[in-house]
């Protein structure tokens, strides 16, 4: 089985959860773009803005701050 490739979600889950504490999404998209060698232009921070608000694991905390509580996700199922 050939494993897949690391979405920008789970490159997010994996910066987060190493920090432990919530992060400005600015700071943590252009991290993400950085680890996965995408340009730091417009369209492509954007892409990764709009992939990482459809996906359910990471918790907006206000003022522009994301993070990532794993206990969350298991209370959840």
């Amino acid at each position: 089985m050939v494993p897949r490739k690391k979405s920008e979600a789970d490159w997010a889950v994996e910066i987060l959860a190493e920090k432990q504490e919530a992060i400005y999404y600015f700071d943590l998209i252009e991290t993400i773009a950085k680890q996965m060698g995408k340009k730091n232009d417009p369209a492509s921070l954007t892409s990764i803005y709009t992939r990482l608000n459809m996906d359910n694991r990471l918790v907006y905390q206000g003022d522009g701050y994301w993070y990532y509580d794993a206990s969350r996700l298991k209370r959840e199922r």
